[in-house]
């Protein structure tokens, strides 16, 4: 029977903005019209947050500690929550917004840039695991293999968040110097955590007193507008149009760190080309 399958990973976001990934997603559709969900917990990584950053998925009832909750022919809570119905009188404007031209539920999820305000969850694409040879953006069940710690980085900070990233992600890492894995996860996100959160509080308070001296000395002109290349922009677009590369490997491409900075420019790139392009490219295709 053919179906159609869309794959997710659920992250929950503390206060640093961290994302967690806490369950993987699935939504299948078959050609009879039936559909199921079918949730995973990555019970690895929620076993991290505490109770302010994690108080379970609606609509599953995690005291059961299952491997796998399914919902057969009836949209999940966590869905219904999230999701335009098909009775709503935009529904076709929410659609266009991201480039769907019939409602999938988990697609359109995954796609929106729309914020769900009664919790700290989003959804994004889910990538399957990887080994990896360099530092990059942690996916959950990445391994990453690494001859020499210093490789990383030299900068403290980029260390420290690296391996928060691996950490949280879930993800494992092996240098000569140091391993992350399920055995000792726990204990290395307490203690890297601690000292990533000092180090991002005593990197923000150096910035604080430059920002301030340099208005001071009335040379503050504010934070300096990064220059994408426009010819670059179009060619990252299309790639992910064509889904050959990720966000975080678009952003490296074009020199940017942040993600709201990176939908910016696409944003203000389809304004100033007339919506030449019919479709929101800045979050993951799925």
């Amino acid at each position: 029977m053919k179906k159609h399958q869309t794959k997710a990973t659920i992250f929950a976001v503390d206060k640093l903005k961290i994302k967690y990934p806490v369950c993987f997603l699935e939504q299948i559709y078959y050609e009879n019209d039936t559909f199921e969900y079918i949730f995973k917990p990555y019970y690895n990584v929620i076993e991290l947050l505490d109770d302010k950053v994690f108080q379970g998925i609606p609509g599953l009832n995690m005291d059961l500690k299952k491997n796998v909750y399914i919902r057969e022919n009836k949209i999940p809570t966590f869905i219904y929550e999230r999701t335009p119905q098909e009775n709503r009188e935009d529904l076709w404007e929410l659609l266009d917004e991201v480039g769907l031209e019939y409602l999938d539920n988990l697609e359109w999820l995954i796609r929106t840039k729309k914020i769900y305000t009664g919790d700290n969850f989003i959804v994004e694409a889910y990538h399957e695991p990887r080994t990896r040879f360099s530092s990059g953006a942690a996916n959950y069940g990445d391994e990453f293999i690494i001859d020499d710690i210093k490789e990383i980085s030299t900068d403290n900070y980029k260390l420290l968040k690296f391996l928060l990233d691996v950490i949280s992600q879930g993800a494992s890492l092996r240098t000569e110097e140091l391993f992350i894995d399920e055995s000792n996860r726990k204990y290395m996100h307490k203690l890297i955590y601690t000292l990533y959160e000092n180090e991002r509080r005593k990197r923000s308070r150096k910035q604080e007193a430059g920002i301030n001296k340099a208005k001071k000395d009335k040379k503050y002109v504010g934070r300096k507008k990064i220059d994408v290349s426009l010819p670059l922009l179009e060619e990252i677009i299309e790639k992910r149009k064509r889904k050959e590369i990720t966000v975080e490997e678009a952003m490296k491409e074009l020199g940017i760190q942040s993600k709201s900075t990176f939908y910016r420019h696409i944003k203000e790139f389809k304004e100033s080309h007339n919506n030449i392009m019919g479709e929101d490219l800045g979050r993951e295709p799925k």
